[in-house]
């Protein structure tokens, strides 16, 4: 569903045109630092800074209703330095200590859900997309916004579902963090090319086809998702390439050696076509070795990652 669908029009009247936002790399998270404030509000509090009106693209109130504020496509007024490049999105409500007015120390469920809802759609409606940051992580704020009693960690780790990426070993399209780049690094390994996208960390359409074609080749159903049993055959897969490789470059480092022994031969007699040879020989075999070199570092990678799993599947097993 597009937050579009769901998405309230408060209707704010602003005092000059938007400018449209040229690129949307981020998401950035603020509380209203008001308990409770209308939609109508903010947009007079931002009037009396002196601003068009209504600094947020998006402001979730704490029964779970979303608004529109700034129009999703404009550059907001909400994080100095990032504006130009990020939708901000506020949360009704004062989750920081206060002397000065009533706060709150805990997120309304209704509210925590719709955050989450809001920022699951965003990351489908933009998928260029590639941070998620409270304000006062955006570099150069000196501010608490959102506060201590944000939830901020577990809005975006339900939004992503990447807090501890380590520990996950179920992906699916809409995923995306250093995991799923791993992911695409194992696909184009594997032969499974990402033409448009690479490995920009974003289990988007591409990944997901790349994903269905390994599956397909080696006879799993084509589901699009990556569990356990698609990672241990991408490793089989892979470190039988490794394997086959190694002995491939073992039989032409053996070939290499021989054609340089009987080179260096003909280049004792004085033969200079030989000589110009066996340089163009050396230099090949230079490549060949770093190509090799890279390829070992690559499985070292793999084995690091798969290692962990297989031992959780042979765990599993022993369960059973």
């Amino acid at each position: 569903m597009s937050i579009r669908d769901y998405m309230k029009n408060a209707n704010l009247i602003f005092k000059r045109e938007f400018k449209r936002r040229p690129v949307t790399n981020g998401i950035v998270l603020h509380h209203a630092a008001a308990s409770q404030a209308t939609p109508q509000q903010i947009h007079e509090w931002h009037l009396k800074r002196g601003w068009i009106g209504a600094g947020y693209n998006v402001y979730v109130r704490k029964d779970g209703s979303v608004w529109e504020l700034r129009p999703l496509w404009a550059v907001g007024a909400h994080a100095e330095g990032v504006n130009s490049e990020s939708i901000g999105v506020c949360a009704e409500g004062m989750y920081h200590p206060s002397s000065s007015q009533p706060y709150d120390r805990e997120m309304p469920a209704a509210q925590l859900d719709a955050l989450v809802k809001v920022i699951k759609d965003l990351l489908e409606e933009y998928p260029s997309i590639k941070w998620i940051k409270g304000h006062k992580e955006v570099p150069g704020a000196a501010t608490a916004c959102p506060g201590c009693y944000f939830p901020l960690e577990k809005i975006v780790m339900a939004a992503t579902n990447s807090s501890n990426i380590g520990e996950v070993d179920y992906m699916k399209k809409g995923d995306r963090g250093p995991e799923v780049k791993r992911l695409q690094r194992l696909l184009m390994a594997l032969g499974c090319q990402l033409p448009k996208y690479g490995t920009d960390g974003i289990f988007g359409a591409e990944t997901e086809a790349a994903v269905n074609a390994f599956k397909k080749s080696v006879g799993l159903q084509q589901n699009g998702v990556v569990d356990i049993i698609t990672m241990m055959a991408m490793a089989e897969k892979l470190l039988q390439d490794k394997t086959a490789l190694e002995q491939e470059n073992a039989t032409l480092t053996n070939r290499v050696q021989i054609l340089e022994d009987e080179l260096k031969r003909e280049l004792e007699s004085g033969n200079e076509a030989a000589e110009r040879y066996i340089k163009e020989l050396e230099e090949k075999n230079r490549r060949f070795i770093e190509f090799f070199k890279l390829l070992n570092q690559l499985a070292k990678e793999v084995e690091k990652r798969i290692w962990p799993i297989q031992k959780q599947a042979e765990s599993v097993e022993k369960m059973w």
